[in-house]
């Protein structure tokens, strides 16, 4: 499964940019959800996985992955929610990510794509909305090489 996304209403953290892209995802938890974000160039996964998740695989493609999930990790539960994108680079160039559903059996995840320009930083803003109604804004900085 890939690694997902988000920084829910906190300070991006001071991490070091690494080309270990895997290692980009951030987790939030609020009460017994987490909700997770990642972005990841598609030119680091394999040319399958790019595929399933409907990218071109390349360094100029960024896979954004946004999932909220109740329970513990073992036995965590997909929740529904609603999930807008949106990102800018260093330049004040935005993109808005067109979002949509993506299910592996009981599991849901929310996926769009973003582009790049390598190296840049781009910046998230994920808003999530929960089936409660709760909103949750997810702001952070990746960089991209």
């Amino acid at each position: 499964m890939l690694a997902v996304l988000a920084g829910c209403g906190r300070e991006p953290s001071a991490r070091q940019p690494d080309g270990n892209a895997a290692r980009s995802e951030e987790v939030v938890r609020a009460g017994d959800v987490s909700i997770r974000a990642s972005a990841i160039q598609t030119g680091q996964l394999s040319p399958a996985i790019a595929q399933r998740y409907g990218a071109a695989h390349d360094a100029r493609t960024v896979l954004v992955v946004v999932s909220l999930r109740k329970g513990d990790d073992a036995t965590s539960v997909s929740l529904p929610a609603k999930v807008t994108i949106d990102v800018g680079d260093l330049l004040g160039r935005k993109q808005q990510v067109v979002v949509r559903e993506m299910r592996d059996g009981e599991l849901l995840d929310y996926v769009g794509v973003a582009t790049v320009s390598p190296p840049d930083t781009l910046r998230f803003e994920v808003t999530v909305v929960g089936e409660d109604g709760k909103r949750h804004v997810l702001k952070f900085n990746r960089d991209f090489f």
